[in-house]
């Protein structure tokens, strides 16, 4: 239950952003990732266990992700509209900084933060009553609404093509270790190194 409630002041602090963003960030999700850790519980904690084959399906998602994302934003800045060029330019202002401390957070704390968190604690609450696909489904579209509640669409629309990819990888693999790779690479790959703009 900690957890769960622990998701709310997060959605808060990213609609916030407030200076020094990334490190009350890292020092907010380490705390979350205690208590997503807690509530995994033993069967949880054993889809924890890497392997080498989860990371490199975390690594290959992450980049067939990274690709979609940048052909919809052109697609939708640019290509064939521009209606998420004002929205996309508002969210690279807040939250690309480029730094090494936002990519150490972002890697190492914030991605698995929501990963032990979405597709560890919440997934597999789902799991018993609406089995691996819909557990998967079900706590993406949760997490997009968590967003929109918060005034993030543009985040909410990110969210769930996204989050619904990682819990797919993590029930096909049994592993958060797959999810959580695929989480950080994506966004270093899209905030940090490559961004869309």
């Amino acid at each position: 239950m900690a957890a769960a409630l622990a998701v709310l002041p997060w959605t808060a602090l990213v609609h916030v952003h407030p200076q020094r963003f990334f490190l009350w960030a890292a020092l907010y999700c380490a705390l979350w990732n205690v208590l997503s850790w807690k509530a995994l519980g033993e069967e949880g904690r054993a889809r924890l266990v890497p392997r080498r084959a989860d990371v490199l399906w975390g690594v290959a998602l992450a980049g067939v992700l990274y690709v979609g994302s940048r052909a919809v934003l052109w697609a939708m800045c640019g290509g064939f509209t521009n209606v998420l060029c004002e929205p996309l330019t508002a969210i690279y202002a807040t939250f690309g900084t480029g730094s090494l401390g936002a990519a150490l957070a972002l890697a190492l704390v914030i991605a698995p933060a929501e990963e032990l968190f979405w597709r560890g604690a919440v997934q597999q609450a789902l799991r018993p009553k609406l089995g691996r696909v819909g557990g998967a489904l079900v706590a993406a579209v949760l997490s997009s609404l968590v967003l929109l509640a918060f005034r993030e669409p543009l985040l909410a629309l990110a969210a769930f093509p996204t989050s619904l990819a990682w819990g797919l990888l993590a029930e096909w693999r049994r592993s958060l270790v797959a999810s959580s790779v695929s989480h950080s690479l994506w966004d270093l790959l899209i905030v940090i190194l490559l961004p869309a703009l």
